[in-house]
């Protein structure tokens, strides 16, 4: 019997171009799909996983969020596995899977994230960079918790860009809001404020408290006009030389879609102005995971309002420059001959 089937993460017909960009079982890349269990994913040694978090019950803004992940893997029909920028096919160089999602209590973040922290002890535990997809910016609070979980000695930090500064201290009582990721992070028992920076922030969703709560605790942040006025190399230098500083042993990086001019993002749920290009993020995000990242969380694609799957290949395009640094961080990062 001829083979003439796309099976995940194998690539039966690679000679069928169009073919391989359309078919097949809608996992990131077409990647195999296995369970986030540590000894499985030992077994394949497997260096990144895709894990979505369709979660999206804490949202205070446009809905949506909850398909997600979804909208990520769908996106992934556009691209190869291997990335021509880096020299390198991540199914070969990571053993790249899709682990699905985590399985969401429907209006109880606790549970939720205690069993997508559950996942993430699992991947991490196993020797492999999880790649998360919310879902909405709460989503970030159980990966940098289990990440914090996994440090043996040292502290952890953490990058987190957004249009929005996400330090409420609670909202309307509700401590695993959207708006709180920063500040549950922050307040880890092995994570210190001066090697926490925000970046991106720009509009007028910043309330007083939330400035105040950065001030308090030594958050480091860089507002867009920042970015603007000193160059995104000079900032990545600063950003490094405060997260990465003495006695961190681990980072986690975030993006929340929104840290980018919504004219580039359109399908999100809180859209803002004169924010971050494309390729502004694509420098932050290799520079950083060039440096070493142990998880990277993406968080609030909603494909509701995302014409022509923009903001979803947005996403993908993070993850992969992402991937294709970590496989391959003496890369040259672009085409040549």
């Amino acid at each position: 019997m001829n083979n003439y089937y796309i099976t995940c993460g194998k690539r039966e017909a690679q000679n069928d171009f169009p073919t391989h960009l359309i078919s097949g079982i809608p996992s990131f890349l077409k990647a195999a799909i296995l369970p986030p269990v540590e000894s499985v994913l030992r077994e394949h040694q497997v260096k990144a996983a895709v894990l979505g978090l369709p979660w999206e019950h804490t949202n205070t803004c446009r809905p949506g969020a909850s398909m997600g992940p979804r909208a990520v893997r769908n996106a992934t029909d556009h691209y190869l596995s291997y990335h021509g920028e880096f020299q390198v096919d991540l199914f070969n160089a990571l053993n790249l899977v899709d682990c699905g999602d985590v399985q969401i209590m429907p209006g109880n973040a606790k549970v939720t994230f205690e069993r997508a922290e559950e996942c993430l002890l699992n991947i991490i535990n196993a020797g492999a960079v999880p790649f998360v997809f919310g879902g909405d910016d709460s989503c970030p609070i159980p990966v940098t918790s289990a990440v914090s979980k996994t440090c043996q000695k040292g502290n952890i930090g953490y990058i987190h860009f957004d249009a929005h500064l996400d330090t409420a201290k609670d909202v309307g009582g509700e401590l695993l809001n959207h708006a709180c990721p920063v500040s549950r992070t922050a307040e880890l028992p092995n994570c210190r404020g001066e090697n926490v920076a925000i970046v991106g922030i720009n509009g007028a969703l910043n309330p007083p408290e939330e400035i105040d709560y950065c001030r308090e605790n030594g958050i480091h942040v860089y507002s867009i006009w920042d970015i603007e006025e000193r160059g995104v190399d000079t900032v990545i230098a600063d950003i490094i030389e405060k997260v990465w500083a003495p006695g961190v042993e681990k980072v986690v990086l975030q993006t929340d879609l929104d840290c980018m001019d919504q004219a580039f993002v359109p399908g999100i749920t809180t859209p803002e102005t004169g924010g971050l290009t494309p390729r502004e993020m694509l420098k932050f995000v290799r520079a950083f995971a060039k440096k070493g990242i142990a998880a990277y969380v993406i968080a609030e694609c909603s494909p509701v309002y995302d014409p022509a799957n923009i903001s979803a290949r947005v996403a993908v395009r993070l993850a992969m420059d992402a991937m294709g640094t970590i496989a391959n961080p003496n890369g040259s990062g672009r085409i040549s001959k």
